[in-house]
């Protein structure tokens, strides 16, 4: 995956880059309600990233991510949570018949929505593993101007 951002200012051998980002509307040719507006469209982030190549305040510059990382950072956000959601459903049903209460649909919301929370504690933590990783950063690849 490519994208083209701005250097903002230079950390190390870092760089902040704000990139500005397009939703798939952005390359549509067909007029419907959504291209009323255009504020959908873009929205502009800042990300640090690795900048081998000595890229300054100002220029534009390339970033390129590998898509295999993309794609299992996709599968993380995802599919965790969905598994947690069911899994906290099922759990929270056998605690309850474990307690010798009788499980309801309520005691198994309640234990999804507490398998979430975790989920999401997990999620952080896979972040930083794999943010420590060299294939998961975003890289600068070239200057443009």
């Amino acid at each position: 995956m490519e994208e083209l951002g701005h250097v903002l200012k230079n950390v190390g051998n870092q760089a902040l880059v704000k990139i500005e980002r397009h939703s798939l509307c952005s390359k549509c040719t067909n007029k419907c309600q959504l291209a009323v507006e255009n504020e959908h469209e873009t929205d502009e982030i800042e990300v640090t990233v690795n900048n081998p190549i000595g890229a300054k305040s100002g220029q534009m510059v390339k970033i390129e991510m590998g898509e295999q990382p993309l794609v299992i950072a996709s599968l993380i956000i995802y599919i965790i949570p969905l598994i947690s959601l069911i899994i906290g459903y099922f759990a929270s049903q056998s605690f309850m018949h474990i307690l010798g209460f009788t499980p309801t649909e309520g005691s198994g919301i309640v234990g999804s929505l507490v398998f979430l929370g975790l989920s999401f504690l997990l999620i952080k933590s896979i972040d930083r593993f794999l943010g420590r990783k060299k294939e998961y950063n975003p890289i600068i690849k070239e200057i443009i101007n």
